[in-house]
């Protein structure tokens, strides 16, 4: 079923629009290919800091003094990190 005038009008000042507020996420939805940022910074404190619980952890049963330093320092990172990220977040909800 083909758009009447007035539905075509509405459609391209709403692709006016988007291009002028977002011009990436525009250029994604007309090429169809998507945009790949870096890792969001949630994703990589939380696995960093996985990462070292499961390297302390590990280092317990196995004696191993440098594997626990190392998943400690994971630990830390992740910690500051993710406050340095928080205190430039605009949205309140990181």
């Amino acid at each position: 079923m083909p758009l009447s005038e007035r539905e075509r009008r509405v459609l391209q000042q709403l692709e006016r629009e988007l291009f002028i507020q977002d011009p990436d996420l525009a250029r994604q939805l007309e090429t169809g290919v998507p945009v790949h940022g870096p890792v969001q910074p949630r994703v990589r404190d939380v696995m960093a800091a996985a990462s070292g619980v499961l390297l302390v952890l590990l280092a317990i049963p196995l004696h191993v003094v440098p594997l626990a330093l190392v998943g400690g320092f994971f630990v830390v990172y992740a910690v500051v990190s993710h406050k340095k990220y928080k205190s430039q977040a605009p949205s309140s909800f990181l």
